[in-house]
């Protein structure tokens, strides 16, 4: 039983730092090719980064932030 409890445990983790990873991912790759830049201010725009979608789909993000390309 204690072993079934902590396979969940380690499964929920998994996806839930999968989750964050894809998030960060998206947000690093907007940086790095400059779409939520703002050019009046001089600085990245916060809230196109917390919005914009830079890949096709999610395990996209996930494959690129895994083998670091």
């Amino acid at each position: 039983m204690n072993r079934n409890i902590a396979l969940v445990a380690a499964a929920v983790l998994i996806v839930w730092l999968s989750v964050a990873l894809v998030r960060v991912e998206n947000q690093r790759y907007a940086m790095a090719v400059g779409m939520c830049y703002d050019k009046a201010k001089g600085l990245p725009d916060l809230v196109c980064v917390h919005r914009v979608e830079t890949r096709t789909a999610w395990w996209w993000h996930l494959f690129y932030a895994l083998t670091g390309d």
